[in-house]
């Protein structure tokens, strides 16, 4: 976002910087049901404390809630672990074809999307379906992996987006449901 200064570039950076991040890293896993369950809950931080608060600051948050919701915190249960979506999960023929325009739908209705605000309601172009993976946002919602849906890799003239300055191609990895034809 802009008006936040320079991204600080540390050499040789540490994995983590103090051990309780490795913790909090490693409860990430044992604790969020979903990937993006767990980011939309980040999501919901209020925004003073979300800018205020390191990166792992904001995932022992999200933690906190989600523990909490799901009860762990009043009982010796281990949460239970749905199976994961695969990376390498089969593909099939979807609404969009290499070469064809589309345009970015905005997901204003939705609780969490992964598409950034960037590129909404801008058109790209497909370059190939990538993978198959379950939507963000129901996935985010149920706390489960639904089904899955095409995942496309369009392209967007940078210049579109960001202005005549911009000379590059940008590429996006999108679901389906958050395109439509341009």
């Amino acid at each position: 976002m802009h008006g936040f200064g320079a991204i600080p570039i540390e050499t040789d950076e540490p994995l983590f910087h103090e051990p309780w991040q490795g913790r909090v890293w490693a409860m990430q896993r044992a604790v969020a049901p979903t990937t993006d369950r767990f980011r939309s809950t980040i999501e919901q931080m209020p925004p003073a404390e979300y800018l205020s608060s390191g990166y792992y600051e904001r995932w022992l948050w999200a933690l906190e809630r989600l523990a909490a919701e799901q009860g762990l915190l009043d009982s010796d249960e281990r949460p239970r672990r749905g199976s994961r979506p695969s990376p390498s999960a089969p593909v099939w023929s979807g609404r969009f074809r290499p070469g064809q325009r589309v345009r970015v739908v905005n997901a204003t209705t939705a609780a969490h999307t992964r598409v950034p605000r960037y590129l909404r309601l801008h058109e790209g172009v497909v370059e190939r379906v990538a993978f198959a993976w379950p939507n963000p946002g129901e996935s985010a919602a149920t706390g489960r992996y639904g089904d899955l849906e095409l995942v496309y890799t369009v392209a967007f003239t940078a210049a579109d987006l960001f202005g005549a300055d911009a000379d590059h191609i940008l590429t996006a990895d999108l679901g389906e449901g958050d395109l439509e034809a341009a």
